[in-house]
């Protein structure tokens, strides 16, 4: 096969390197809300007590690792009462979406296994994530083996600053 154009072979390390973070932010943004405090056992009412599918859909919904993405319009669109010509930027909030009160009820409260409409995460059709079903395999492995072994310590859980990314720079537990 002939060698791959430059704007190819960047494409696919940007891809590979925003899978790897998006993952690692999913993983512990699940963790912090799955794994129960120190003193505290996993089960009951609590968020850990839910499926591992469950739990993540509800992390990619409440608190998505990938917050936001850019487009540009295909066509003159209009959008918030304002006119846009074909070419015009746009970013995409997906924790903003996601939050919609018009779609899902109690859109700030946590809860997994929640009815509602489908998460605009992973965004959709052609332009959606290619590798979402990778993600949710390797962070649901994960996280079932953290649900067996482990517990949140006290410490807080802290991000790496990036403008669109969540991405923990630790988080620290116990092993039960």
């Amino acid at each position: 096969a002939p060698p791959a154009a430059p704007e190819v072979r960047a494409n696919l390390v940007g891809l590979l390197v925003q899978a790897c973070d998006a993952t690692a932010g999913l993983i512990g943004a699940a963790a912090h809300h799955l794994l129960p405090p120190p003193g505290r056992l996993a089960g009951g009412d609590s968020p850990g007590a839910a499926g591992t599918a469950e739990l993540l859909a509800e992390v990619l919904r409440l608190d998505p690792p990938v917050r936001a993405t850019r487009r540009v319009t295909a066509t003159e669109v209009r959008l918030g009462g304002r006119d846009l010509p074909a070419g015009s930027p746009v970013l995409l909030r997906f924790d903003a979406a996601n939050r919609d009160p018009q779609v899902f009820a109690e859109p700030a409260a946590f809860r997994p296994g929640r009815p509602g409409a489908g998460l605009l995460t992973f965004g959709v059709g052609e332009r959606g994530c290619p590798g979402d079903r990778h993600a949710l395999a390797l962070a649901t492995g994960v996280l079932d083996v953290l649900r067996e072994r482990c517990q949140r310590t006290p410490a807080p859980l802290c991000h790496e600053p990036h403008p669109t990314l969540t991405v923990p720079k630790t988080l620290e537990v116990s092993v039960r």
